[in-house]
């Protein structure tokens, strides 16, 4: 298929075009070039079908924290893979570059790639918020310590398991981790084997392991990595369950 002037420079743009995520100065640039570009034109016509299609793949819902939080976590780890892929001081012998249609090879270009994984998320979204919003969940706040005051975090309890989903958490001590406890009336904090750091940008997620039957308060503090089997700190975030 014919190819127009500057056509290296915008192959891959017509994910993000078709998504509305151009800024406005390039998108006027490439709406240009693609009035002289028979190859881009097709790429962004495959691409804008499935667009198109997503707004009835699922009625609009806001989807659980838990499960927003875990895509974007996967999200976050996908862009983090491309752009070390991508990075200018990884060197490479570029091979021969064939121009084939997407129906031809069984793939995309970047671009498609890339808008074809925000539909998938999207949609994953809304299937998830059928599956998760429809069972009569709650969520529950944590109440953070003083000294997380910048920290938020809620507990999302659906069908008797829990998961944590928490933001502004700062990078625990050295050689430590944060672990979930669960407290029962009358006795003392009970260990769970969720233990997690949060990410660069201070959220994290945890599923709360273990019976959650008469479990009066949720705790989290810092224990050594490995986890503890007895509290060695104080609570930094606490939610009650009853």
């Amino acid at each position: 298929m014919n190819v127009g002037p500057d056509h290296e420079r915008w192959e891959d743009t017509a994910g993000t075009y078709v998504l509305g995520a151009l800024p406005d100065d390039e998108r006027a640039l490439y709406e240009a070039h693609l009035d002289n570009c028979p190859a881009c034109r097709a790429d962004m016509e495959e691409l804008r079908v499935a667009a198109e299609a997503l707004p009835v793949s699922a009625p609009a819902m806001r989807p659980p924290p838990a499960l927003k939080a875990r895509i974007m976590a996967e999200v976050e780890r996908e862009a983090e893979l491309l752009a070390s892929a991508s990075r200018p001081d990884r060197k490479t012998v570029p091979a021969p570059r064939v121009r084939r249609s997407w129906r031809e090879r069984f793939g995309l270009p970047m671009g498609g790639v890339v808008a074809l994984a925000c539909v998938t998320l999207l949609i994953g979204l809304g299937a998830g918020a059928l599956l998760f919003g429809s069972d009569g969940g709650r969520t529950i706040p944590f109440q953070a310590a003083p000294s997380m005051q910048q920290a938020s975090a809620e507990l999302e309890v659906t069908d008797g398991k829990a998961i944590l989903v928490a933001n502004g958490l700062p990078t625990p001590p050295d050689g430590r981790v944060y672990q979930v406890w669960i407290q029962r009336p009358g006795h003392s904090p009970e260990p769970t084997s969720a233990l997690f750091t949060p990410r660069r940008d201070g959220s994290a997620t945890a599923s709360v392991t273990g019976d959650l039957k008469d479990v009066e308060t949720v705790i989290v503090n810092t224990e050594p990595l490995g986890g503890s089997t007895t509290p060695t700190s104080e609570p930094v975030l606490t939610a009650s369950l009853t």
